[in-house]
């Protein structure tokens, strides 16, 4: 069972599966080795049904002239035999009723010229070609090899088996091989037929040396392919294994160091394509990891902070009273009063921290939001006499792709900032507007101005941290504009702060348009 294991780890390894269909591509030479041999066996059989044609072509012409009254030998027919000999390489021989030649292509020698030379390195040696010529024949139930008998032993003509079939009236094939060029000769019989006994015999023999030349040809070109194969396959293997699986096993040993807790771990972005975009990806996420580790200490040290002066508070209002403070009606209003005061702090804190939390954690889907339904209901929470809202809108949109209740939170958290700071009477403007940012492309813009004391440089690098804030005196949390921000964050966008020229501030929440 572990063993099986091991196995199948070992094959999902990129580098074995590149080996495997590497391997799979050297099968397609070798497939085409196996195609080549039944092809020769075609080959073969196309040579004997074409010398067969070839002999009964010869048997009709002279058994035309034995009803003529003529005999088999014709010098006209002669000229025909080795006029057929010198097109086709084959040698034709006509035999009589006792298997004596009476007339012969090769009388004279081959008219066809000699034999082409052999190829420097045939396919296998001549007993196992002939022996695969001789099974691609059906007629051929037996094979005369020169390495069973000596040289020149082969049978005189008339005792040759085909021959003999021959003289009984029966078609028959042969196949031969011997040491000497040419090694493998087909032979191939037909009976001439005269007053319905056999008068003769065509007697056709040829070599198989063109188709077997032929054969080693194609055969030393698909080694030859297979050779290059092979190469090319095991470099193509190392090369892919080098530039491939080298980089994902340095970058599975950095992501395992990473999740054993190393954070100075520098991710490894080598090679090229998917696998640079891999390295990229893993080093994009260990940033936002340890962003992310970083964010959630100092926010549990910020938390820490906020809650430690509330509580302290309270403790110490609770121990006055135990110590008998709780006699004095006056103290103990005083200090009751104090412990609410500290409880609604802290019930406001952790309301507001839960709610920053689900803003950052959201993966809810973005959807049309109805933008001027959405600056109504901020307008109606926070306009009064005392202290008007007034909207200004300067571009035609009025829907855009969000999230509805956290754009609505931003641009509350803003109005009612601006309100806090703003004298009585003194309008709070929301301007909005869609601008171009070039390449950016558009982006919707709401900017919320107020005639308030403004942001003192010092600190307006930090307005938007968690806890700061410059309204502890009138309950403030110091979580409202970080909340803005978080929205603007998970929007795509951004929320900035510049001081209004007439006094004041002005906070832009600028969103991208999709």
């Amino acid at each position: 069972m572990q063993g099986g294991r091991v196995v199948l780890e070992q094959l999902g390894r990129i580098r074995v599966r590149l080996l495997i269909v590497n391997l799979t591509v050297l099968l397609v030479p070798i497939v085409g080795l196996e195609f080549a041999r039944i092809y020769e066996r075609q080959l073969l059989s196309s040579l004997e049904r074409d010398m067969r044609n070839q002999a009964a072509l010869v048997r009709e012409a002279l058994e035309a002239q034995l009803e003529d009254g003529r005999g088999l030998a014709h010098p006209r027919v002669q000229r025909v035999l080795v006029a057929a000999a010198r097109q086709t390489r084959t040698r034709i021989r006509v035999l009589d009723a006792r298997g004596r030649s009476v007339m012969d292509s090769h009388a004279e020698g081959p008219p066809e010229g000699p034999e082409p030379p052999p190829p420097t390195i045939l396919p296998g040696s001549a007993y196992e070609v002939a022996r695969r010529s001789a099974d691609s024949s059906p007629d051929v139930v037996e094979m005369w090899s020169a390495r069973s008998l000596p040289r020149g032993t082969w049978p005189a003509v008339p005792q040759r088996r085909e021959v003999r079939s021959a003289l009984r009236g029966h078609p028959d094939a042969y196949t031969r091989v011997r040491d000497r060029a040419p090694a493998v000769l087909l032979f191939v019989t037909e009976p001439i037929r005269s007053g319905g006994d056999v008068a003769g015999v065509v007697y056709v023999t040829r070599s198989t040396r063109p188709v077997l030349t032929e054969l080693y040809r194609i055969r030393r070109g698909l080694i030859q392919v297979l050779v290059v194969a092979v190469v090319f396959t095991l470099l193509l293997t190392l090369v892919l294994a080098w530039s491939i699986s080298r980089p994902l096993s340095k970058l599975a040993k950095a992501a395992r160091r990473i999740a054993d807790g190393d954070q100075g771990v520098a991710v490894p972005v080598g090679g090229s394509g998917e696998i640079r975009e891999l390295g990229r990806a893993i080093e994009t996420m260990t940033r936002e990891l340890d962003r992310r580790m970083r964010y959630i200490s100092e926010f549990a040290a910020d938390v820490a902070h906020e809650l430690k002066s509330p509580i302290t508070s309270i403790r110490g209002a609770a121990e006055l009273l135990q110590e008998g403070a709780s006699d004095d009606t006056e103290a103990r209003a005083r200090f009751t009063g104090n412990i609410q005061l500290d409880a609604e702090r802290l019930d406001r804190l952790v309301n507001r921290l839960l709610e920053l939390s689900r803003i950052e954690s959201s993966r809810a889907p973005m959807e049309s939001v109805d933008l001027g339904a959405m600056v109504r209901r901020v307008t109606e929470r926070t306009h009064t006499p005392e202290q008007p809202v007034e909207v200004d809108w300067r571009t035609p949109l009025r829907t855009m792709n969000g999230r509805e209740e956290d754009l609505e939170r931003a641009l509350l958290n803003l109005v009612e900032n601006a309100l806090r700071f703003s004298p009585e009477g003194e309008p709070v403007r929301v301007l909005i507007e869609q601008i171009d940012r070039g390449r950016r492309g558009g982006a919707l813009s709401f900017r919320v101005v107020d005639r308030g004391p403004g942001v003192p440089e010092s600190h307006r690098h930090k307005i938007f941290d968690r806890f700061f804030t410059t309204d502890a005196d009138k309950s403030g949390t110091g979580l409202g504009l970080a909340i803005v921000r978080s929205v603007a964050h998970a929007h795509g966008g951004e929320v900035t702060l510049s001081p209004t020229p007439a006094g004041g501030a002005t906070f832009q929440l600028l969103l991208p348009l999709e």
